[in-house]
């Protein structure tokens, strides 16, 4: 497997390193037998998630298949285009991060203006959060935001601290810290936040918990030397849903779950003979330009868990691409089945044209992707001459309907439309 090598020193402080299949599999029978390791042998039972069971997610390119989104995704699917009536509400294409909160939707370019653009969940632009400038209350960067408490706070600032604005985006105050975080998350169940620290040496750990007053500071996952963990945005490796958290990085092939403060592994991909290999990847990027290396990613690399990967209690999701064939890859958390799905899905739940992944995880269990206004009235131009005025008329007046209202309303927009699917319970 393509980084077993990471659960070595990544259980827990006191559990010995794990680093081969067998010592896995040796784990799995200690771990079904009932035999929880814990860093305090006192406390077994303080969380449901310490006596869920390990999940390996086998993945088998050879059983790749066509699929329909009805087998994932619940009936209707959600267009919201965010409305650039006003000039502030104009968007760029590369957008870092977009999530839902109550009834509001937090739009981060850091790309383009530098600020989280904020629309009602009809699309309405209502204000903006910006605050460039070297001084207290101002960032000069920052990578990544959520919402608690009628508050956003911004991680990955540059000077290095958090800060906290209301929801009209208004200053309220800032704290240093002593690391950059590329990515934080809340858990409503253990009252702990989960910052995301780029460890680059021997020493530095990945994850920094702290309870909500911003004291009782743990620090798990520590980087290891021998383990490559690529260059990618450090936003996506933190993920939540229901209380959980979750964490996986890049190259890796475990996913980790949040237990008081620590990390277990919860789920596991077995890619087999489809798996990159770590000492291949190292010998990369000791050996071939940054050029060369992105050339052998998009083209010649095998499976590994990317940057786009969604979980809920039902499924995981991961897209993925072997030797630049594209996947999208379901694990069925019930039944413990694996789908490997091919790049394209059957729409058979509108008959819309879809995009072949799902690059957004809108809230937690609504996820999808964006398309310009002008492009989805094209597609939707594409789907009247393919039926004809009368069956067109037809489609717009049932199952295509959201599409069609979405796509004439965004017409002539560049600003996206988001396309939100509802995940199968």
């Amino acid at each position: 497997m393509a980084a077993i090598a990471q659960l070595k020193d990544h259980l827990l402080s006191c559990i010995e390193p794990i680093i081969t299949m067998k010592q896995i599999y040796a784990y799995l029978l200690f771990f079904f037998c009932g035999i929880f390791i814990s860093c305090s042998s006192d406390d077994r039972s303080n969380s449901d998630q310490a006596s869920d069971g390990l999940e390996i997610i086998k993945v088998d390119l050879s059983e790749a298949r066509d699929g329909k989104l009805s087998e994932f995704f619940e009936p209707e699917i959600e267009y919201i285009w965010l409305k650039d009536d006003v000039e502030e509400g104009l968007l760029g294409r590369e957008l870092s991060q977009i999530f839902f909160h109550d009834d509001r939707i937090y739009v981060m370019d850091i790309f383009g203006c530098q600020c989280i653009q904020i629309f009602d969940r009809s699309g309405k632009f209502l204000n903006k959060l910006r605050s460039y400038g070297e001084g207290t209350g101002q960032y000069l960067d920052f990578d990544g935001a959520l919402v608690r408490n009628g508050e956003i706070m911004l991680v990955g600032v540059f000077p290095r601290k958090l800060m906290w604005f209301d929801l009209n985006g208004e200053f309220l105050r800032e704290q240093k810290v002593s690391q950059r975080f590329g990515g934080a998350i809340y858990s409503d169940r253990e009252k702990r936040y989960y910052l995301f620290n780029k460890a680059s040496e021997s020493g530095q750990f990945f994850i920094e918990s702290v309870n909500e007053s911003f004291e009782d500071t743990v620090q798990v996952i520590p980087f290891d030397p021998e383990i490559y963990y690529g260059s990618y945005s450090d936003r996506n490796n933190l993920k939540s849903f229901n209380g959980r958290i979750y964490f996986g990085q890049p190259f890796q092939d475990t996913i980790f779950i949040a237990n008081d403060g620590n990390f277990i592994p919860k789920l596991v991909f077995d890619f087999g003979e489809y798996g990159q290999g770590q000492e291949e990847m190292i010998k990369i990027k000791e050996n071939l330009e940054p050029l060369q290396q992105m050339e052998f990613l998009n083209n010649r690399a095998k499976l590994y868990l990317s940057t786009i990967w969604h979980i809920t209690d039902s499924q995981l999701y991961l897209k993925a691409s072997h030797e630049k064939e594209s996947y999208n890859i379901f694990y069925t958390r019930e039944d413990n089945r694996t789908h490997v799905i091919n790049d394209e899905f059957v729409n058979d739940l509108n008959e819309s044209p879809h995009v072949n992944s799902f690059f957004y995880q809108f809230s937690e269990g609504k996820v999808g992707c964006t398309i310009p206004g002008k492009i989805l009235f094209k597609d939707l131009q594409k789907k009247k001459a393919k039926l004809g005025q009368e069956g067109f008329e037809e489609y717009v007046k049932g199952k295509g309907k959201n599409f069609a209202q979405a796509a004439f309303a965004a017409k002539d927009s560049e600003n996206p439309v988001l396309i939100v699917y509802t995940v199968k319970k």
